[in-house]
């Protein structure tokens, strides 16, 4: 008699099914999860670019100041403030003038940051405008009146939320600063975080999304320092008081023959 072993190769339809749905289940988790590790990444990497544009707008705005309220011209700093389609807007006009022949008033150099709504977009434009007889490539500008630059407006970003200028006047914070004479310093904010609901129920950006930077003026000046005296009262000092700063020779001598013997 015969044993007959049957032995089956392969796989059945209901296992061929079974693998292909563990297989597809595990694609789809692992496409899942690197669609999600995409998108933070995504995000992070838009929240430093964002930041690194606020930074380099601050940057150019801060060496615009520094380099046109330079001592031996009369220089003019100008700003003001307005809401604008429920965003904070600003404008920013840095000026400075020479005497020319008759002893004529004449703009040297002028520049004007500021903000634009764009309704179709439904977002700020800030602009940047330079203008006057300085011009700033001396090679491709020779002649100021063909300058490309001279009296347009050039966009510098796109999609911006907040710009607000600020100035200290003693203890009050001025929001326009419309007077010939040079205030101290200049704060200047920038956000490109979209408006959200406040906690006191309010559309805005939030503070800590919001990049501010003080800028000093004419950082150069000689601040004056005053020396204000004061009178010791004597008679509040210990007279038996010992000074730590005064030591003997025969104190030192007799440490030492103690450490001998």
């Amino acid at each position: 008699m015969k044993n007959h072993i049957t032995s089956r190769f392969g796989f059945t339809l209901i296992e061929m099914l079974v693998v292909l749905t563990m297989a597809a289940m595990i694609l789809t988790a692992t496409l899942m999860i690197y669609q999600r590790v995409r998108g933070s990444a995504a995000i992070l990497v838009g929240h430093m670019e964002q930041s690194q544009l606020e930074h380099e707008i601050l940057q150019k705005i801060a060496e615009d100041i520094d380099r046109l309220a330079a001592p031996g011209f009369e220089a003019t700093i100008k700003f003001r403030n307005k809401l604008d389609n429920g965003y904070y807007s600003g404008q920013l006009v840095l000026e400075n003038s020479y005497y020319g022949s008759g002893d004529k008033k004449q703009t040297f150099e002028q520049i004007v940051w500021q903000t634009w709504y764009s309704p179709e977009d439904d977002v700020l434009y800030l602009y940047r405008m330079h203008d006057g007889l300085n011009v700033e490539d001396k090679v491709l500008e020779k002649n100021p009146e063909d300058s490309p630059s001279a009296g347009l407006y050039i966009p510098v970003a796109r999609g911006v939320t907040f710009f607000e200028l600020r100035v200290q006047q003693g203890e009050n914070i001025l929001s326009a600063w419309t007077a010939d004479k040079l205030p101290k310093a200049v704060r200047v904010g920038i956000s490109f975080t979209p408006l959200q609901e406040l906690p006191d129920d309010k559309v805005g950006v939030p503070e800590e999304a919001k990049t501010y930077r003080t800028i000093a003026i004419d950082r150069t000046r000689m601040i004056p320092y005053q020396f204000i005296k004061r009178d010791l009262d004597l008679d509040v000092l210990d007279e038996e008081a010992e000074d730590p700063n005064s030591v003997s020779l025969d104190e030192t001598s007799e440490g030492d023959e103690s450490k001998e013997e």
